[in-house]
């Protein structure tokens, strides 16, 4: 079974590498647990135990008389430490010699390995963190763009957190008197006002769906915002995802049907991934391979965030552009844009389609390219720069779509006078899928998951 958990609850003091494994600089190990203070001294040239919370210490680090390495012991003591532990990191030249010996000297003088995120799930079983929190610890370390950055710092902040404890003790105040009504079932009494608990179902109901309507904004910022380039063979498509990435990632040849299978790549821009998406060129085809090309690149346009929808202005003048974005089949969420290329041969036709921004571009010159950079970032930054709290973990969607799901039994229970038990049944498990966002309902297999994803050392 995994130590993650295991370990943060058998009172052993644990150590592990916390910066990246090799040469480098500066290294720091961290010693966390109830001998935290008297193992690291045992090991340092000055005496760490009257040290105050938060010094660091310059020295040596020796045993037996074995001078390993000069470094800085900082001392953190209980409880206001990340773990809610004693805790001492040292700070030693980044050899990987001196790494692992140091390691190795604090295993022998008693401390155990700490398995991945060993750390990070005593600071969530300790009450320093919340599961939300703890795994925004885990989305912060990953965070390669300032769009998931943001939204990692959020959720470590305890935005979403409160939003989920604020929905949970609502409904607590009502599941309490359902259970009241239980315990009275002979008397016929009750306590709960069935319009009233209607009335916050639905309000319940409102704020649990906006959640879970934003992972798919929150997903794909911390991800990377799909965008797909869809059109016809042969109208620049590759051309336009090379001039995105400013580089030469796609093939891109005069003959039709050059691209056969999706070709992704990411970059980032001005702080905000994006994964662009060149796809097979759209036509009527015999060939087997090429059909299945053009049927992915529908799935791609189907899951994207945005479709850039290619047309040649030197040949495709005469195409209504709307029938071409209906065939498409997206849904209302997928921002669409009409791509016309050639512009520097060829003017675009005047043709607009309502709700659908159109550019006018020279892929191979690379001319307009910048402006629709700008519509893609005024449409991402959108979504992490409100105030609103958007959800980016699947987790967190699959138990608020839980929720709602037995909101809505306890909802259409009261609507058909269902007994008070099934009612208060439906009631319960809502409270129990709420309870999982944050921890307050922690299933040990949910646990070993969720920290394992960690690197050692956190």
């Amino acid at each position: 079974m995994n130590r993650g958990i295991l370990g943060a609850i058998d009172g052993k003091t644990i150590c592990a590498l916390s910066t990246p494994a090799g040469m480098g600089g500066i290294a720091v190990i961290r010693v966390s647990g109830p001998q935290a203070i008297s193992l690291a001294s045992s090991l340092f040239s000055k005496d760490l135990s009257s040290t105050a919370s938060h010094q660091a210490v310059f020295g040596r680090m020796v045993r037996d008389g074995e001078v390993l390495d000069e470094c800085l012991a900082t001392v953190f003591r209980a409880p206001g430490t990340f773990t809610g532990e004693d805790t001492v990191e040292f700070g030693v030249h980044g050899s990987p010699f001196v790494q692992s010996a140091a390691v190795r000297w604090l295993i022998d003088a008693g401390c155990r390995h700490a398995g991945p995120g060993e750390f990070t799930s005593r600071a969530f079983l300790n009450g320093k963190l919340d599961l939300t929190q703890a795994e925004a610890v885990g989305d912060l370390i990953a965070s390669d763009h300032e769009g998931a950055h943001r939204l990692a710092m959020k959720q470590l902040r305890g935005e979403f957190a409160r939003e989920i404890n604020a929905l949970r003790e609502e409904l607590i105040g009502f599941a309490g008197l359902l259970e009241l009504e239980l315990d009275f079932a002979e008397e016929d009494v009750e306590f709960a006002d069935r319009e009233k608990f209607d009335a916050l179902l639905g309000e319940l109901l409102e704020r649990i769906c906006r959640l879970a309507d934003s992972f798919r904004h929150g997903n794909a910022i911390r991800e990377g915002v799909p965008v797909a380039i869809l059109g016809a063979p042969n109208r620049g498509k590759s051309t336009l995802l090379n001039a995105l990435l400013g580089d030469d990632r796609a093939i891109v040849s005069a003959t039709p049907g050059t691209t056969r299978d999706t070709v992704e790549d990411t970059c980032v821009i001005e702080g905000i991934k994006f994964r662009f998406i060149d796809t097979a060129g759209i036509r009527e085809t015999t060939d087997e391979i090429e059909s299945e090309g053009i049927r992915r690149a529908f799935d791609k346009a189907k899951s994207a965030a945005v479709v850039l929808y290619l047309m040649d202005a030197t040949c495709d003048a005469e195409v209504n552009p709307e029938n071409r974005l209906a065939s498409l089949n997206v849904d209302s969420e997928t921002a669409l844009a009409l791509v016309w290329n050639k512009t520097d041969v060829t003017p675009a036709p005047e043709r607009s389609v309502q709700n659908v921004r159109s550019f006018h571009i020279s892929a191979q010159e690379r001319r307009g390219i910048s402006e629709i950079k700008a519509w893609l970032l005024d449409r991402a930054r959108g979504q992490y720069n409100s105030d609103s709290i958007v959800v980016t973990n699947l987790r967190h969607y699959e138990a608020l779509v839980s929720t709602k799901l037995a909101l809505e039994a306890t909802r259409l229970g009261l609507s058909n006078q269902v007994p008070g038990d099934l009612v208060a049944s439906d009631v319960r498990q809502a409270l129990h899928h709420l309870g999982t966002i944050t921890g307050a309902i922690d299933p040990e297999d949910i646990l070993d998951h969720i920290f394992s994803n960690f690197c050692i050392g956190k």
